[in-house]
């Protein structure tokens, strides 16, 4: 007689198999409702869980997992370099793997990680990967970086302070008229950047490009907000910030004269421009510092890990500096 499976607790009760596993784990995010009849059906189906699995995810490998969207993104490739490191002082080695922002690519990494056995997963999520996050989180310890989703525990920036601080300059040196590259609006940064500079910069002539976290479409939004005549441009990202930058270049616009630029996160090369160009800065090696020792943290103590939301700030440079005469039109 075949041996009755999660997955088949799940479709008998017609629910997802990480809501199965959590029903049956007695977790309160899960209805009543739901937990019983799910318990109910795990009984009459004579359901019982894999105790060499159990016993197996009780054993440490002194290994967690990373996951992140691309390696070539020098600000995933800092995430990834602070919580290695971050991992390492405390003796735990990292698998890293990337997801290329493609939500079937991100089930692949859990689940080779989970057959790796690792203590713990830290993961920039996509929502089309939710269920499998939340089923991962059942298994073992996992930590969100970057982004927010759902209620899982996050380790993200908030983005109020700087891009108030940045448009507020942005204001006091003339400009009326000003750009925004925003991310994509199905990631929690996307929408929560955009919302922040839609609120800072009211009363003001204000236009949005809507794209990616990508150079290409930094470059594309930026030669469109040029058109427009805007005299300063704000970047959602450090890619797209990149590719504002190869534009004002490439139209020949004198960044810090003609054009003002606000950049995504404080990389060296930005500080090397004839004009040094001011930044958003979000820390991200503090953000994967303090998401490798959370992770770890909840596996040492065998919790739930927490979620934190570190502050953003703005570095003023000379690519803002330049004042702006008269009105513009």
């Amino acid at each position: 007689m075949a041996t009755t499976t999660l997955k088949d607790v799940a479709a008998a009760a017609g629910v997802s198999i990480s809501t199965a596993s959590r029903s049956l784990a007695g977790n309160t995010s899960i209805s009543e409702a739901t937990r019983t009849r799910v318990q109910d059906i795990a009984n009459k189906l004579n359901y019982r869980p894999n105790a060499q699995a159990r016993a197996l995810r009780s054993a440490r490998s002194h290994a967690i997992g990373l996951i992140i969207p691309n390696l070539d993104n020098p600000y995933f490739a800092a995430m990834a370099a602070a919580v290695e490191k971050e991992a390492n002082a405390q003796g735990i080695a990292t698998i890293i793997t990337s997801c290329g922002e493609d939500p079937e690519r991100l089930v692949t990494a859990l689940e080779a990680l989970g057959q790796r056995r690792v203590d713990g997963i830290i993961a920039v999520p996509l929502a089309g990967a939710k269920d499998a996050l939340a089923q991962s989180q059942e298994q073992r310890p996992l930590v969100l970086i970057d982004r927010e989703l759902d209620s899982l525990p996050a380790v993200v920036s908030d983005p109020s302070l700087g891009i108030n601080d940045a448009v507020a300059q942005l204001k006091d040196k003339g400009h009326t008229k000003i750009g925004y590259l925003s991310g994509p609006q199905e990631t929690s940064t996307g929408r929560q950047r955009l919302e922040v500079f839609k609120q800072a910069a009211q009363g003001m002539d204000i236009h949005i490009h809507q794209g990616n976290f990508r150079h290409k479409e930094g470059y594309k939004g930026a030669i469109e907000l040029l058109q427009a005549e805007v005299t300063a441009i704000v970047a959602g990202d450090f890619m797209m910030t990149a590719g504002a930058l190869e534009a004002c270049h490439n139209a020949g616009k004198s960044i810090g004269q003609e054009v003002a630029l606000v950049g995504f996160d404080d990389f060296l090369y930005l500080r090397f421009q004839a004009a040094p160009i001011s930044v958003v800065d979000q820390d991200v090696a503090c953000m994967g510092r303090a998401a490798a020792a959370e992770l770890i943290a909840s596996i040492e103590d065998k919790r739930q890990p927490q979620g934190k939301v570190l502050p953003t700030r703005y570095i003023p440079r000379m690519s803002t500096a330049h004042e702006v005469q008269g009105e513009n039109t």
